[in-house]
């Protein structure tokens, strides 16, 4: 006899409830452990997640967390050493309630992190004369200060990028979650991979088409954890991938759902602040079409008509899937907004060509990164 919905419902809650006693858990052997690093005078250090100017100064966001040193990847890393290296972001200590001074050259600013490290603060722009971006930690006599420049903003830039990563610019089968897992545990910044062409396809969009640097931001949006931002930032290191704001998500369970935001509501929400910190601007959204950026995009363009100049795609999924979705671009045709599926990045540079957002030399550069690509 098969269960009823109510009884698979039943089933799921009480699962969730476990799973929310565990991560109680969880977090007070965490929090255990930073008061106890805290209490040893452990250094301490901020990891930034974005610092990037804004119209009204510059805008941060980071995490306080204990002092750590990190083992430099290799191509030729075991699977364990992997493991054990991620094993160790998501464990690392925060440091709550820390006090930290930020500075970029004028009057600082002092924020406390909050019960889990984060930290956001607003620097007025009459404060800003450095590009670099001063965090100290005043509580602490063993912590050094920590210098971290801010991302890149031309003074006239033309657009504003907001991309997701995985599965757009990074190869992470995150339509197979069994396969994203195993993808992201055992390799290292050395070992992934990304797109052919993305180097070359983002650092045109952040030149821009004309002959001087344009300086257009580009905003990263992922639903991965804040705990994987060091890793995400070395493989764009590694890769030569523009840098800019990460918009990632804080993992958690509460009682009434899995996560505690949704993909949805993530990606709009960090829309929508990448449009406050720079109104007026047209956007281009990149997504690919593996989980649900096509039907956010759209969303996104029709709430704000004559914003959303250009939405691309990556095409990562099959062809049914591809006709799904082409209905729901169907949206868009009264909307200004330009749409278009792409399957590998010289397509997408062909079109941002069409739009006058890149140049033809641009073009060709990407055109012959994917050609030449392995």
């Amino acid at each position: 006899m098969s269960e009823t919905p109510s009884g698979n419902s039943r089933r799921k809650s009480y699962l969730r409830l476990l799973f929310v006693q565990i991560e109680k858990v969880y977090d007070a052997v965490h929090r255990f452990l930073a008061w106890i690093t805290g209490r040893l005078g452990k250094p301490m250090t901020a990891e930034i997640y974005y610092a990037t100017p804004v119209d009204w100064g510059v805008t941060v966001k980071g995490r306080a967390l204990l002092a750590s040193e990190w083992h430099e990847p290799r191509p030729e890393d075991s699977r364990l050493m992997n493991l054990v290296q991620m094993f160790k972001r998501w464990t690392i200590p925060e440091r709550p309630f820390t006090l930290l001074r930020l500075s970029l050259g004028g009057n600082a600013v002092d924020v406390r992190a909050d019960n889990e490290g984060y930290f956001e603060a607003d620097i007025p722009k009459s404060q800003c004369h450095s590009d670099t971006l001063l965090i100290e930690l005043p509580e602490s006599e063993v912590s050094d200060p920590i210098e971290h420049p801010l991302h890149q903003v031309g003074k006239h830039f033309k657009v504003v990028v907001v991309s997701d990563i995985d599965d757009t610019v990074l190869i992470t089968h995150a339509a197979n979650r069994i396969r994203m897992v195993l993808t992201t545990i055992f390799g290292n910044a050395r070992t992934r991979q990304l797109f052919p062409g993305s180097p070359e396809l983002f650092n045109a969009l952040h030149h821009g088409a004309a002959e001087r640097h344009e300086g257009n931001p580009i905003n990263y949006v992922t639903s991965s954890p804040f705990n994987l931002h060091s890793l995400l930032q070395l493989i764009f290191q590694e890769n030569g991938v523009p840098m800019g704001p990460f918009f990632m998500t804080d993992w958690g369970i509460d009682a009434d759902k899995w996560f505690k935001i949704s993909h949805r509501d993530h990606k709009l929400n960090s829309l929508e602040e990448s449009i406050k910190w720079h109104p007026d601007k047209p956007v281009i959204l990149i997504g690919d079409s593996g989980e649900h950026d096509t039907a956010i995009y759209v969303e996104a363009a029709l709430t704000h008509p004559g914003l959303i100049d250009l939405i691309l795609i990556r095409d990562v999924t099959s062809q049914e899937r591809l006709e799904d979705l082409k209905a729901e671009v169907t949206k868009l045709e009264e909307s200004g907004t330009r749409f278009a599926f792409f399957r590998d990045s010289s397509e997408a540079a062909l079109v941002l060509h069409e739009r006058g957002w890149i140049s033809e030399s641009q073009l060709n550069e990407i055109t012959e990164a994917v050609e030449n690509a392995p």
